[in-house]
């Protein structure tokens, strides 16, 4: 009996992680560039004769979102693979949100982050009109009119999705703490975002299909409190 209710105990637990998972993909739909998390399920054996359920280290789905066009110059989306390149509490992170800004000091971020550029954070002067070309290179029409200038290219990277690991922020990592490499092959178009890759029915249908399970490990409890019972009249018979 006891190894009955703490079997369902830990199956009850995993549920839960489960439905926090979905629910926070859920509630990513429409965030630009959003990867989904993916469920992971890990056997661990306690004896000979028990077994249990734990979440493991969650994936990170690598499919890509639509490109949604928006006219703006510093939208910007990736085709196929990669990643933009974002300073995070003084270390490099990664992401496919590419809704730049400029800041007051004319410095490009994303989501408030500093974006990392090839030899550096990219700061724009005051110009006329920017433009970002395919390879990540920010030009721009100086404010007197005149001549296109470079001021930086946007640092791109792609690394193996198994490779990555999603921080609390939202953000991927190289596992082993490192600092992923330009890829020159990156490539990205101007005027579009990325939607979430986030599939709203599949996070749905997999919710509701948790829900019947937790209510299983919810009667498996029960059971075994029943037996439990049962089994103490027994003996108090004796």
């Amino acid at each position: 009996m006891d190894k009955l209710i703490y079997t369902a105990a830990s199956g009850a637990q995993r549920v839960m992680e489960a439905q926090a998972l979905r629910a926070n993909n859920l509630a990513n739909v429409d965030s630009n560039g959003f990867r989904a998390d993916l469920e992971l399920v890990q056997a661990k054996q306690i004896s000979n004769t028990r077994v249990l359920s734990q979440m493991g280290s969650a994936g990170v789905s690598a499919s890509k979102g639509e490109l949604a066009p928006t006219g703006r110059a510093l939208d910007l989306a990736i085709f196929d693979q990669g990643l933009f390149a974002v300073e995070a509490n003084g270390q490099e992170a990664y992401t496919r949100s590419g809704q730049f800004e400029l800041d007051a000091n004319g410095q490009m971020r994303i989501d408030g982050r500093v974006a990392v550029g090839v030899e550096g954070p990219i700061v724009v002067p005051e110009h006329k009109e920017i433009f970002v070309g395919d390879d990540g290179m920010v030009s721009i029409t100086p404010a007197g009119g005149g001549i296109i200038e470079e001021v930086g290219q946007l640092k791109l990277v792609n690394p193996d999705f198994d490779t990555l690991l999603k921080g609390d922020d939202g953000l991927l990592r190289l596992k082993d703490g490192t600092v992923a490499a330009m890829d020159p092959e990156v490539s990205l178009v101007s005027g579009f975002l990325e939607s979430s890759n986030v599939d709203a029915v599949t996070e749905l249908v997999a919710s509701m299909d948790l829900s019947r399970q937790f209510e299983v490990q919810i009667k498996l409890m029960k059971s075994a409190e029943t037996l439990a019972k049962s089994g103490n009249r027994l003996l108090g018979n004796i």
